[in-house]
């Protein structure tokens, strides 16, 4: 198997557990932070962030090291398609993007990919120093 198949390799159970975690996070923070009303939109956007900044990194952390950022990329497109499926029902909550605009959907989307991505990507590096750095490492040298 070529490297950069290797490095793409997804976790789904990962990844899964990540969107649980991500959507979690979100509900139960918009319901403490913000109450029965919407919050700012700054606001949201930043418990938003957090949430997938979590949720990527614990699904890098979980699944395999090479597949560290993809995992972090596949919790922020299912959080996406959760918040579209939700707004789609109609605004039921502190989830989905009911009432936003053309720039705020993607404002949001770029919230949502860039955080679940840096969470993977922070996985990913700190499993690499911990495990070592390069191929100095005892696990990857070559005999």
């Amino acid at each position: 198997m070529a490297r950069s198949q290797a490095q793409r390799r997804v976790d789904w159970f990962a990844a899964g557990l990540g969107l649980v975690v991500a959507v979690v996070i979100q509900l139960v923070g918009s319901t403490l932070l913000f109450g029965s009303h919407r919050g700012q939109l700054v606001s949201q956007g930043l418990l938003t962030f957090v949430a997938l900044l979590v949720a990527g990194a614990l699904a890098g952390f979980i699944g395999p090291a090479a597949g560290a950022v993809w995992n972090g990329v596949i919790v922020a497109v299912g959080f996406i398609i959760v918040e579209e499926l939700a707004g789609a029902v109609g605004p039921i909550g502190p989830i989905g993007s009911a009432g936003l605009d053309t720039l705020g959907l993607v404002i949001d989307d770029v919230l949502v990919l860039s955080g679940g991505t840096i969470g993977g990507v922070v996985a990913s590096v700190a499993r690499r120093q911990r495990t070592g750095s390069g191929n100095d490492s005892p696990t990857h040298r070559v005999r």
